[in-house]
């Protein structure tokens, strides 16, 4: 498709009126750089203090009931899951959300049952299959060494007698993940949202008022022409900013990028155009500079705590997940991390790619339809 003639400049002058607003500038650019370090200076590589643990319970007895609550005691640092499919417990080993995989084999309430006889073999011993992540941390081979214990503590405290129920562990090749992983894939979908939020809406406002969108309507370009100069630019803009908060993250703080960096910036691509709309409609129904400031302060401050940047979604109250996943900011964090973290391909992230196409459609089409020239 051929561009209109002159169509380049009209982007290169939105450009440079981006450049020479010095506060957009930092708000755009600076701050999620400045925010991110903070951050991660703060919450970064740091050693665990609790530790994901996964239960698969083939015995399905009272005794292995009982074994799960001494793991489950709160006076622990586990965080202990019911796991059922061993296959799919073990990704979640690999990919770092669990640090162990405890498996209560068949037989277990038999073998404590023995024990607790006099007439015993105290001699028998059973294995506890435990499958521990290999991680740079070492948050693996910790929890691996507190489930060691518990397990002994809990065979003493049954029986009275030394401990025979031997933890065999598994190592498995897990990815490393810490707090600053989980932050940077939220700190550049905040930063898309302030740039194209903020951004666009207050460029907008800002020309209808000193009369430049009056002035450019009547030419005979048309509206799609002055519209696409000013998205254009604002996707560009995005685009630095993903470079530059990855950078930041990969280089200062060690995040790994498991996913292809080309499905990244398609779903940067995807919120970018979100949030540029949420401009749009800001713009639209903002008759000052002052109101449109407000109005996406009330949109985007929200979202801060609520669409994943800082807190996951899962940990929320429930009621509170509910007001969350109606906010687009949620879906956008939620793909970037999902390809950052474990890797995923555009199938794997096409629901909430699709959930961010719906918004961009619905909220343009508002601002369409909203949208004042004067």
């Amino acid at each position: 498709m051929r561009l209109p003639q002159g169509f380049p400049r009209w982007v290169a002058a939105n450009l440079k009126m981006f450049y020479r607003d010095r506060a957009t500038v930092f708000w755009a650019i600076l701050f999620p750089i400045v925010f991110m370090g903070l951050l991660g200076l703060g919450f970064g590589r740091t050693d665990p203090v609790r530790f994901d643990v996964g239960v698969i319970d083939e015995d399905g007895t009272g005794w292995s009931w009982t074994f799960y609550q001494a793991l489950a005691n709160e006076s622990l640092p586990f965080d202990v899951t019911n796991e059922s499919s061993r296959e799919a417990a073990l990704a979640l080993v690999k990919d770092g959300t669990l640090d162990v995989l405890v498996v209560i084999p068949r037989g277990f309430e038999g073998f404590m049952e023995n024990q607790t006889f006099p007439t015993g073999d105290r001699n028998q011993t059973l294995n506890l299959t435990v499958y521990w992540g290999v991680d740079e941390v070492g948050s693996g081979q910790v929890a691996l060494r507190a489930v060691n214990e518990v397990a002994d503590g809990f065979f003493r405290a049954v029986t009275q007698s030394p401990p025979r129920l031997v933890v065999a562990p598994e190592a498995v090749a897990a990815q490393s993940l810490d707090y600053i992983d989980f932050l940077a894939p939220g700190i550049l979908a905040m930063a898309v949202m302030q740039s194209g939020v903020y951004g666009l809406a207050l460029f907008i406002v800002s020309s209808r008022e000193k009369r430049i969108l009056k002035r450019l309507h009547a030419t005979p370009v048309g509206a799609g022409y002055i519209l696409a100069g000013r998205i254009v630019p604002s996707l560009l803009i995005s685009f630095v900013q993903t470079c530059l908060v990855l950078s930041i993250a990969v280089v200062a703080f060690g995040v790994h990028i498991v996913g292809n960096i080309l499905v990244l910036f398609v779903a940067a691509f995807f919120g970018a155009l979100v949030f540029i709309c949420f401009g749009f409609f800001v713009s639209s129904i903002s008759k000052s500079a002052d109101s449109a400031e407000n109005l996406t302060g009330l949109i985007t401050f929200p979202m801060f705590f609520l669409g994943g940047v800082f807190i996951p979604i899962d940990r929320l109250p429930e009621a509170v997940q509910v007001l969350a996943y109606m906010m687009p900011l949620t879906y956008f964090s939620d793909a970037l991390r999902e390809v950052m973290i474990r890797g995923a391909g555009i199938a794997e992230i096409a629901v909430d790619l699709g959930v961010l196409a719906v918004f961009a459609v619905v909220v343009f089409a508002l601002a369409v339809k909203l949208f004042r020239w004067e």
